[in-house]
């Protein structure tokens, strides 16, 4: 995974699993980068990488559509799951040097490199996660039910 830190101008999405079904009793995949992507972002699983056990090929997510039903403190906005199918939650954990300055451990400052073996969780209707507003395209309003994927970003529709 890379933390990779050329530019404080460019912020990179921040997620975190709110309320997903995988992070107890459903799947969590292993799914290789294709180009640089942030957490947040929703992949599909294609088909296992040639010698490797668990290992899968990124792949566009079939379906997913959304409802925005909230907004954190932290100003994260809740993505509620009404459906999905071959859909998963890129959500790698962030490695960030402990050393380095507060600026520089700010969790927008991480993102997967190309390459990278990306930690996916699998989602299902009902499940909830928090997003970022950089990870979402798109007019954000509490409440709308319009949220798809378009170039495995969440978008959000009028």
């Amino acid at each position: 995974m890379a933390s990779k830190i050329l530019s404080f101008a460019t912020k990179h999405a921040v997620a975190e699993s709110s309320k997903l079904k995988s992070t107890t009793a459903g799947h969590i995949y292993n799914i290789k980068a294709t180009a640089d992507i942030d957490n947040g972002t929703i992949v599909g699983k294609g088909a296992l990488v040639a010698g490797k056990l668990e290992v899968y090929t990124e792949a566009a997510a079939t379906t997913f559509t959304g409802k925005i039903i909230g907004k954190s403190a932290s100003g994260m906005y809740y993505v509620e799951v009404i459906s999905a199918v071959n859909a998963y939650l890129v959500l790698s954990v962030p490695l960030i040097y402990e050393e380095y300055t507060k600026q520089c451990q700010l969790e927008s400052n991480f993102y997967n490199e190309a390459g990278d073996i990306l930690r996916c969780y699998e989602i299902v209707a009902g499940d909830v996660f928090a997003l970022s507003a950089e990870g979402i395209v798109g007019t954000i309003v509490v409440g709308t039910s319009n949220v798809t994927v378009t170039a495995k970003k969440v978008t959000v529709s009028a």
